[in-house]
Formats: structure tokens, sequence, C-alpha cells
């Protein structure tokens, strides 16, 4: 009986196209937030009540506070690949020199 049943597969280009993927993940969420701040910043200009004040404030901490908590986590995420990537780049090495030795010898 096997001890593990399961093979376990590392994608050196699934590495690095997830952390484009998170990197561009990243700058769209930062263009969103600075859109979604000038257009409360436009609205506070012309909403200059106690109510329009509430409505800002209900904004700042219930939408962008989360995006950019959201914001955090995609950059831990896309760091996390980048380190994962560079840790396993010698493995990734050794994989390919061994490949090429195995196939000139068997060629």
């Amino acid at each position: 009986m096997a001890l593990f049943d399961k093979d376990i597969t590392i994608d050196e280009e699934a590495f690095a196209k997830a952390s484009g993927d998170f990197e561009v993940l990243s700058a769209d969420l930062e263009k969103l937030r600075g859109k979604i701040e000038t257009m409360l910043t436009t609205l506070s200009k012309g909403f200059d009540t106690p109510c329009g004040v509430k409505f800002y404030k209900s904004c700042s901490d219930n939408l962008l506070k989360p995006i950019g908590e959201q914001k955090i986590v995609i950059d831990h995420i896309k760091d996390a690949l980048n380190t994962a990537k560079t840790q396993y780049q010698s493995v990734f090495e050794a994989y390919r020199a061994l490949n090429s030795s195995v196939s000139s010898y068997s060629g």
C-alpha cells in the first residue's frame, strides 16, 4: 500500500501566470479605489450636510476600507506566489537538467 496515492504537480508557468494575474488584479483594484474616492470627493462637495457627512463616512467604512483590506490580501497572495516560484526555481532547473539527461541517454 502506497503512503501517498496522489501526485503533486508543480508548474513553473502556473506560478508566473498566477503571480501576474494577481499583479493585474491588484492594480485594477487600486484604480477602482481611486475612481470611488474621486466620485465620493465630488459628491461630498455638493452634499455638505449632516446626512452627506454620514454618507461619506459610511462609504469610507463600508466600501473603501474593505477594498483596502482586499488589496492587502491580493498583494500577499501575489508575493507568496513570487516567493514560491523563487524557492522552487532550483527544483525546476534540476528537473530540466534531469529530463535533458534522460532524453539524451535514451535517444
